[in-house]
């Protein structure tokens, strides 16, 4: 009796301790959100396969533990695509948290503001601005969640991918309170991502760029906001993917920033898929290709993992 008790009580503080490392979501900020024109929150979430998220002028932080927890993990902040309009927080986010975690790493999700000039100051620097708040975050707490400061890393998909290589490229630009804490990420990862604003870089069927800087951007916007031409030797290594046949981010995006890191001498490496268009998240259904595990190889060639 007394075993089958003890079995039981075991049982149940596993469950438990399950349970305290699920996903946790708190606000990006305490108390008033910078550059918030305090409009309603008015947060659409259509419960479609990809849970797309609108009106978005609340950011929150999710977290992902892995299961076993070892002090000095590495950690992700993952940055959902949406063109800057909405948020895919289902298969650009909490599906890729999950697969992260799985291998070791503990995952972030951020649900960052969407671009709307009437409820956010500085409306082109708020996606920024609250990614730099989630490094911050992390950071600064990384004893809490068993994570080393130094190896918070960044992933992007689409749109996302833009604001990770933005945050690679333009960390010193701080849009926060961060005291002594570098916001400069350790590594990115950036999955079909949107990199350039140039003309020559930018899809017809993409809205990235207009959703964010409006139709007409300066020539000086256009080049603070295109990462490739802002790489240098302090830019953080990279894992891009990307498939040929992407008509809405075209490829040549990967490419150009590949190339910027390469002349800059940072450790880079690219997987360019033959086919896969745009928006296939961790899964590349057309090469039948989990890409996850490529990246954590890559993590740990790079002696992040």
């Amino acid at each position: 009796m007394k075993n089958t008790f003890k079995i039981t009580f075991t049982l149940f503080l596993a469950l438990c301790v399950s349970q305290a490392y699920a996903q946790k979501t708190w606000p990006l900020y305490n108390g008033t959100i910078p550059n918030s024109k305090n409009c309603p929150d008015n947060e659409i979430q259509e419960k479609t396969g990809r849970n797309v998220v609108r009106n978005i002028t609340v950011p929150t932080l999710a977290v992902f533990m892995p299961e076993k927890l070892i002090p000095g993990m590495p950690a992700v902040i993952i940055c959902p695509g949406g063109g800057y309009s909405n948020l895919s927080i289902q298969d650009g986010g909490i599906e890729a948290a999950k697969e992260f975690a799985s291998f070791g790493v503990v995952a972030f999700v951020l649900k960052y503001r969407t671009s709307d000039p009437n409820c956010n100051s500085n409306n082109a620097y708020v996606p920024l601005q609250d990614l730099q708040q989630a490094i911050f975050t992390v950071k600064s707490k990384s004893k809490q969640w068993s994570v080393d400061s130094a190896k918070v890393g960044v992933l992007g998909f689409s749109a996302g991918g833009h604001l990770a290589a933005l945050e690679s490229t333009q960390y010193s630009k701080v849009l926060i309170d961060a005291g002594r804490v570098t916001l400069r990420p350790a590594f990115t990862i950036l999955a079909y991502p949107v990199i350039s604003f140039t003309d020559a870089l930018t899809s017809a069927k993409s809205k990235t760029r207009s959703n964010l800087l409006g139709d007409h951007p300066s020539e000086e916007e256009i080049r603070w906001f295109s990462p490739e031409l802002n790489v240098d030797k302090h830019t953080p290594p990279a894992f891009l993917l990307h498939a040929k046949d992407d008509s809405t981010a075209m490829i040549g995006n990967s490419i150009a920033y590949y190339q910027a890191l390469k002349k800059a001498g940072i450790p880079a490496d690219m997987i360019v898929y033959q086919k896969g268009g745009h928006g296939f998240a961790t899964y590349n259904r057309a090469g039948n290709d989990h890409w996850v595990i490529k990246a954590i190889n890559w993590l740990k060639l790079n002696r992040f993992l």
